[in-house]
């Protein structure tokens, strides 16, 4: 049978959208996972979908390999951050369409993306710290943001506004070894000046037929304030942005980087007129954010990845003859503690989709993209409206503590 064996899954429907697409072409879908277990607690569980389980250590080169030996495979594929690197050496390995590898590498270590990046006006200052060796701020000026340099999903970034505050944020980082996905972090960190201005991202993915990047649209995005700046919303597209210039730097930076034949998802902030980079994602972009792309213009950028990533697979876009406005928003905590359900007023309107993370769920502080409990998502014909329309369904929604 024709196989696309999936390294893992993730926390934002992606992967699992992208199960559902390669069984609906006629593919055997194999999932390779140590975290079987993990994927329960899921509002989108891809255990309810695949054909195969295989359960063996995904970090492993030589037992994936050893295991790929079994199948007749057309991808290798991954979708969450920590198997990315390993999807393409494998892919490789078998001679499957991949991205380069050192390109990846580049984009994953974040550290490495602001070295390669130096010298196309994308950096803010930075210094690269080890958890192992002494603190030093370099003569930067608070406030700095400290992040690991290879985790996902705002884990462990902190905004820090003082000296304690930077202590006590290495001081987590060095506690903080393995994620919630079983993966070992590197001892590496970043120290960057905090950039102010707006968030935003681009949505670009390799044309192959014009082997070019193209910029499919740019998100804006609504993030938590103090320490920690967690994603709370999003709207596609923004379109108020001077968005030749947006493209032209984006694509610089993914040029410069080495990055071709995948989909990437690049967030940056606009600062006194700057373009200031984040970080590179060589992926479909989490959050729901392909979601509000694929409502908002047709384009569905899981079926433009996975047929970059398999063997002898087309994606031919159906684009909207009308362009909607998408919004999300996300639900998150009041308070600590044990939510057991949710209520939603019975008068509200449905709007496009919604779903919760399965209860009874411990719920604390509201750190990371993990801790979101859920997601309106709407569209509209005009640019607020798609936003305003979800707040106000999301104010209907309580969770019920126990």
């Amino acid at each position: 049978m024709k196989t696309i064996l999936f390294l893992e899954c993730n926390i934002s429907g992606t992967g699992v959208s992208a199960i559902k697409l390669a069984k609906e072409r006629g593919y055997h879908t194999v999932l390779f996972t140590k975290e079987r277990h993990y994927y329960a607690q899921l509002a989108d569980n891809p255990m309810l979908y695949i054909d195969e389980v295989v359960e063996l250590n995904t970090d492993s080169m030589a037992t994936i390999l050893s295991h790929a030996l079994d199948y007749n495979l057309y991808g290798i594929v991954a979708f969450d951050d920590y198997r990315l690197i390993n999807a393409a050496a494998a892919s490789h390995t078998f001679n499957l369409p991949s991205p380069s590898l050192i390109a990846l590498t580049a984009c994953r270590y974040k550290h490495l993306t602001r070295q390669y990046l130096h010298q196309h006006n994308a950096n803010c200052r930075y210094k690269v710290g080890n958890i192992h060796d002494k603190f030093d701020l370099n003569n930067m000026q608070f406030p700095v943001v400290i992040k690991p340099c290879d985790d996902s999903g705002s884990s462990q970034v902190t905004i820090c506004y003082s000296e304690e505050d930077a202590l006590t944020a290495v001081q987590a980082l060095s506690e903080f070894r393995v994620n919630r996905r079983g993966y070992q972090l590197s001892p590496h960190y970043l120290v960057e000046e905090f950039i102010e201005g707006d968030e935003y991202s681009a949505e670009a993915y390799w044309d192959s037929k014009d082997n070019e990047w193209k910029i499919l649209g740019v998100t804006k995005k609504y993030t938590t304030s103090g320490q920690y700046a967690v994603e709370i919303g999003h709207d596609f597209p923004d379109d108020t942005l001077d968005i030749e210039n947006i493209t032209k730097t984006i694509i610089a930076w993914l040029t410069q980087i080495g990055l071709s034949h995948t989909v990437a998802h690049v967030e940056f902030k606009l600062s006194h007129n700057e373009i200031k980079l984040i970080e590179i994602n060589p992926r479909v972009a989490g959050g729901m954010i392909d979601t509000l792309c694929y409502q908002s213009t047709g384009f569905d950028l899981v079926e433009c990845y996975l047929s970059l990533h398999v063997k002898d697979m087309v994606y031919t876009p159906k684009l909207c003859a009308n362009k909607q406005y998408t919004s999300i928003r996300f639900l998150t905590s009041e308070k600590p503690g044990t939510i057991i359900g949710f209520h939603a007023n019975p008068q509200l309107s449905a709007p496009l989709l919604f779903n919760f993370v399965p209860t009874p769920i411990h719920v604390t502080t509201l750190k990371d993209s993990y801790s979101r409990l859920g997601y309106v998502i709407t569209t509209a014909s005009e640019r607020y409206l798609a936003g305003k329309k979800a707040e106000s369904w999301l104010n209907h929604v309580k969770p019920l503590y126990k």
